[in-house]
């Protein structure tokens, strides 16, 4: 009851409101640019002000994406005012990237749709704010859903692609453990709403850039198994992004190779972009919590997906993941 009272909460701040923000989380997914996307053409069908902002540019395979050429990577100098924030797909003002502060800092109020653990920024924002945070919703793009249907607005075509890409893309293509009965009920709602299965599907798994494929296969050369096959790691380097040419928003999905050899039930993908920044993202089959075991660096996410930011040496930020994973999977064993 609460989740709903928060949801109409947060309805009644997007129809009152006239002008609007909305960023998703940095290195932008399928479900984090598919919700700004698509609530941002709900908005501004119904003649609102509307700024789609994303840290950087989307990946190749979301270029698709309706009204995606409206993203935009910096911040106008005009923005200020009265201007609702939408922080979409993320909670906390870090996830937002570089400019994270500032956009938090000159909203007059702001909106959280997220399906990500954490308890949001609303205790701190000075101005009026509603958070609504689902854990157990598939992806964003569900959430904005519901809110739409809430508001008893329009589903479009354009918005339909827009959500069903964050529905497919959050699920693995309905393979994760967050798909249900209620996951594919929503991808019929969408379907019938004019998305297309196939030509989504095809953007989103099959059209890789050269770059991303040859980034792939050296990240693959470094694929190690450890505590008997149970936790697998990957590492990127600089040197590996600048041989092929590739941007890190490209290996959101190098982790699932780690994942899928048998009987691992821990991966991870280290990845150093820049010298000293390291990004670490961890995926788990069954029972070991990886949002646990990246908030013990900082970081968070689901029971299955997580991941945290650090800086330092990614060999040695290696061995730390590696020694705790051991930890984390004696603790289920005994």
């Amino acid at each position: 009851m609460k989740l709903e009272r928060s949801l109409q909460e947060a309805a009644e701040f997007i129809a009152r409101g006239n002008s609007f923000v909305l960023a998703g989380h940095e290195r932008p997914d399928g479900d984090a640019a598919g919700s700004v996307l698509g609530l941002g053409r709900a908005l501004s069908s119904r003649g609102k002000d509307v700024f789609l902002f994303a840290s950087e540019e989307i990946s190749h395979s979301l270029a698709f994406l309706p009204g995606s050429s409206m993203l935009r990577t910096r911040l106008p100098e005009n923005l200020a005012g009265e201007y609702t924030l939408v922080m979409l797909d993320c909670n906390e003002v870090s996830r937002l990237g570089n400019l994270g502060e500032q956009l938090v800092g000159g909203a007059a109020s702001l909106v959280i749709l997220d399906h990500h653990l954490g308890g949001g920024i609303c205790p701190e924002f000075p101005g009026p704010c509603v958070s609504v945070i689902d854990t157990g919703a598939c992806a964003t793009a569900e959430i904005c859903l519901r809110l739409l249907k809430g508001l008893q607005w329009e589903i479009s075509r354009e918005i339909a692609t827009c959500f069903y890409t964050g529905v497919l893309t959050d699920t693995g293509g309905f393979r994760y453990s967050n798909t249900s009965a209620r996951t594919f009920q929503i991808a019929r709602e969408l379907v019938m709403a004019g998305a297309d299965p196939y030509e989504i599907a095809l953007s989103c798994f099959e059209s890789k850039p050269l770059s991303k494929l040859k980034l792939l296969g050296l990240a693959l050369e470094t694929l190690e198994v450890f505590y008997d096959g149970r936790v697998s790691v990957m590492v990127l380097t600089p040197e590996m992004f600048a041989i092929c040419g590739a941007r890190e928003v490209e290996t959101d999905d190098f982790v699932s190779y780690a994942r899928g050899i048998d009987g691992v039930e821990v991966a991870v993908l280290i990845k150093e972009v820049k010298p000293g920044h390291v990004s670490v993202s961890l995926r788990s089959k069954h029972f070991v919590n990886v949002a646990e075991l990246a908030g013990r660096f900082g970081g968070g996410g689901h029971f299955n997906a997580a991941g945290f930011k650090t800086a330092g040496d990614p060999w040695k930020v290696k061995e730390e993941v590696l020694a705790l994973a051991g930890e984390f999977l004696l603790e289920k064993a005994s």
